[in-house]
């Protein structure tokens, strides 16, 4: 496994990705003072291949440190474009260049300040996550982006959480002020993964589980599209509303529904009586026909993205 606190290869080409869509790094914030865990070749090789010129000075900086000290990320953000690269934490033990507890609110001048805002592995760490969450959304200005790289699954004891795609779907909503541009998933396990896009079980009407032994992060990349109070209505799970709707429409005076047939009033009085393992049986296989296998492979709630894909998207500057 990598070091805490670091941007190691697979995040470092995610947030490469997010460059070559036009995301501004000129103001960035990140949460906790982030390392640099990314080998020299690779890096430079991958620059290559997403199509970002450098000169080997250039490339030298981001991996440029004392003997003996800890090799951060500042040099890597300045790269990409970051003329002001500040990083936030609660104790000055990393450095970091403003003192803050996450689970409070920012200064006011720090609110809509930043075009980035970077959480490498930090918010998992916090307890009160909801909070924590909304106050570093507070300091991006309206256009800027917020890039978080936490786990999705098997990381147990790294932090309080592990996260759901379905989360961030529902925080970085349109009532909330956002619009996801991506959200992947990789296996934290490999030096270099393939990214998996995750689609929307609002569209998709599905859970989209996921069932692995592997370490597995979740990429999201949101954009900051309204200036509106975050969290002022909370998200709500989206296949529950689904199913809430449902319910609804199915009561509704004079519903079909309510005009069931011979077949289904004797299948309704038989259901109790059928064997336990039967019932069981009927609801897997059931479950299995609408939802399919919780694997990567399962194209309903996954897509796996080619490196070409990945590298050879391009978008102007928002």
């Amino acid at each position: 496994m990598f070091p805490p606190m670091a941007l190691e290869f697979n995040s470092v080409k995610f947030l490469l990705w997010s460059k070559n869509l036009g995301v501004s790094f000129e103001r960035t914030l990140t949460l906790g003072h982030q390392g640099f865990n990314c080998p020299p070749a690779k890096f430079k090789r991958t620059l290559k291949d997403f199509g970002i010129s450098a000169t080997q000075d250039e490339i030298n900086r981001c991996f440029s440190h004392a003997p003996m000290t800890a090799l951060f990320a500042d040099e890597f953000l300045r790269f990409l474009g970051a003329k002001e690269a500040a990083s936030v934490d609660r104790s000055d033990f990393e450095g970091a260049t403003l003192l803050h507890d996450l689970n409070e609110r920012f200064p006011e001048n720090v609110r809509g300040h930043f075009d980035m805002v970077v959480d490498g592995g930090t918010l998992e760490h916090i307890f009160n996550y909801p909070a924590a969450l909304r106050n570093c959304l507070e300091v991006l200005r309206v256009g800027g982006h917020f890039a978080t790289i936490t786990p999705a699954s098997g990381q147990m004891g790294h932090g309080f959480y592990q996260f759901s795609p379905e989360l961030f779907f529902r925080v970085f909503s349109a009532e909330n002020g956002f619009a996801i541009r991506k959200l992947i998933l990789f296996d934290l396990s490999k030096m270099e993964s393939a990214f998996y896009e995750v689609k929307d079980p609002s569209i998709t009407r599905q859970r989209g589980e996921l069932s692995t032994s592997k370490p597995m992060q979740i990429a999201v990349l949101a954009q900051k599209i309204a200036e509106v109070p975050v969290f002022a209505t909370l998200p709500q799970q989206s296949d529950y509303m689904a199913v809430w709707e449902k319910h609804q429409e199915t009561n509704a005076p004079g519903h079909a529904s309510h005009r069931s047939g011979l077949l289904q009033r004797v299948r309704v009085k038989l259901n109790p009586y059928w064997p336990f393992w039967l019932r069981r049986w009927r609801d897997t296989l059931k479950y299995r026909w609408q939802h399919g296998l919780p694997s990567l492979n399962n194209h309903r709630h996954f897509r796996r993205l080619s490196l070409e894909e990945i590298c050879g998207e391009r978008v102007s500057k928002k």
